[in-house]
């Protein structure tokens, strides 16, 4: 192939693989081409080196999927603002990394970076870690501290599930931010912070707000900017990327050599929802490392973790396949038996219905009519 691109002066390619970089031909086509974009002049590239590390302080986030690129150029732009930013997403999206990058590629990178979980704390609790409290202000309050707003001065606050705030402390943080003062718990002294509001949620905050159980005048102070985070499950070309990260640092966090991941463990993977997302695609892995006795992860390794009925493991002949005589498939013919089998349960499911077939193995409708008429599934209504 680099002979063949030598030939045409310009040209550049990128490979992707299935199951190893996606499982359906629009994950495939794009992988490839984000390969061919970054591989040198008249070269190939592959499409699992195809991704980029974005440095937010002590950690880093890997970033390969289109739509999450574009997040992170977004990140890099509202960073150089003083805006504040609300970061909606399910849980386990990485709300958290948004925050970071807002904080470490802004010029408050030298200031601290100050988290507050809104929904571990206790209402009482919650006010005097925010705003400070006085001595004797309550019980066990035998000295005076400062709160959050205070030592984070210069810095960014990160208010992570924000939507979990009572009314009164509601109240109380949009009086903060409006005035850039705070008033410690028995205290009457006004103090002014200087401070950028990062905050999360799960929660849909305009639906709260027509509900009553968040205040409209706080949204729109916090809404400046909004960052969305999509699902792990919509973002299947940085899912095989992520796994495989995720399982080196597992195994260089506990000391041992490095695993890879069988095609029929990658397929597993693919065809996941990830409810946690990609919190739970990190657990999993970590999980992996530490019971995954051999150095490839398999399928029956994930079953239990992954909600799905056991798998025989193959006796120790049968893994080598040469010392039992076994002759194996192709991959790309079991794949295709697997899209075709789980293709027809969901049409039989949904009354033929195409659109909603489609829908519900996650797969796009119109690869979805592709698959139809390539596997002929008219003839086994």
């Amino acid at each position: 192939m680099v002979e063949a691109l030598e030939a045409q002066g310009e040209a550049r390619a990128g490979v992707a693989t299935c199951p190893a970089d996606g499982i359906d031909l629009e994950t495939l086509l794009s992988s490839a081409r984000e390969a061919a974009a970054v591989a040198p002049l008249r070269d190939v590239a592959l499409a699992s080196q195809a991704f980029r590390t974005v440095a937010l302080g002590d950690t880093s986030v890997l970033v390969a999927d289109p739509v999450m690129v574009r997040l992170y150029a977004l990140i890099e732009r509202l960073a150089k603002s003083h805006l504040p930013v609300l970061v909606c997403g399910e849980t386990g999206t990485g709300k958290e990394l948004a925050a970071r990058g807002l904080h470490f590629q802004s010029a408050r990178r030298d200031q601290p970076l100050v988290t507050v979980n809104c929904a571990a704390l206790q209402e009482n609790l919650l006010e005097s870690e925010l705003f400070g409290h006085e001595k004797g202000a309550f019980t066990g309050a035998d000295r005076a501290k400062a709160g959050l707003f205070e030592t984070a001065s210069g810095g960014t606050v990160f208010l992570d599930e924000l939507g979990e705030l009572s009314p009164a402390i509601q109240a109380k943080l949009l009086r903060a931010i409006e005035s850039k003062r705070i008033t410690r718990l028995g205290d009457t002294r006004e103090r002014p912070i200087d401070i950028r509001i990062v905050a999360a949620t799960h929660r849909d905050l305009k639906e709260e707000v027509r509900l009553g159980r968040f205040r409209q005048d706080l949204y729109f102070r916090l809404d400046g900017a909004v960052l969305w985070l999509p699902p792990l499950r919509d973002r299947k070309r940085e899912l095989p990327i992520l796994a495989r990260a995720f399982l080196s640092q597992a195994c260089a966090r506990i000391g041992r050599a490095p695993m890879g991941i069988g095609d029929g463990a990658m397929q597993a993977l693919s065809l996941h929802q990830w409810p946690g997302n990609v919190r739970e695609l990190r657990n999993m892995m970590e999980y992996v490392a530490a019971t995954v006795v051999e150095d490839t992860v398999e399928p029956w390794h994930l079953d239990a973790r992954l909600g799905r009925a056991p798998a025989r493991a193959p006796a120790a002949g049968e893994a080598r396949g040469v010392e039992s005589g076994e002759t194996f498939r192709p991959i790309h013919e079991e794949v295709q038996e697997l899209e075709r089998t789980r293709m027809l349960q969901a049409l039989h499911a949904h009354g033929w219905n195409q659109t909603r077939a489609a829908d519900a193995i996650a797969m796009p409708l119109r690869t979805f009519v592709t698959k139809f008429k390539q596997y002929d599934l008219q003839r086994s209504r």
